[in-house]
């Protein structure tokens, strides 16, 4: 897999998860139809970052929190 289609897979925490998971377990890469040799990922305070033995560029992972915003009593805004 390029960079450019590990980028296209990565669309939620949930999906990047599975990838950190599959490159751990090569079998997992199978059951989904992706081939990830040559990624590795470092977990970083962040997020993940991905890079490849072939590749010069980085993929970064953030994880970002956003307070709910809430009415004035307290309830959820629709």
């Amino acid at each position: 897999m390029n960079p450019d289609e590990l980028k296209a897979l990565l669309t939620s925490m949930e999906v990047t998860a599975e990838v950190v998971e599959a490159i751990d377990v090569p079998a997992l890469q199978s059951l989904r139809g992706w081939d990830l040799r040559g990624w590795n990922y470092v977990l970083v305070p962040w997020g993940v970052r991905f890079t490849h033995s072939a590749f010069a560029e980085e993929i970064d992972v953030r994880i970002e929190v956003f307070p709910e915003h809430r009415g004035n009593s307290g309830e959820r805004e629709a």
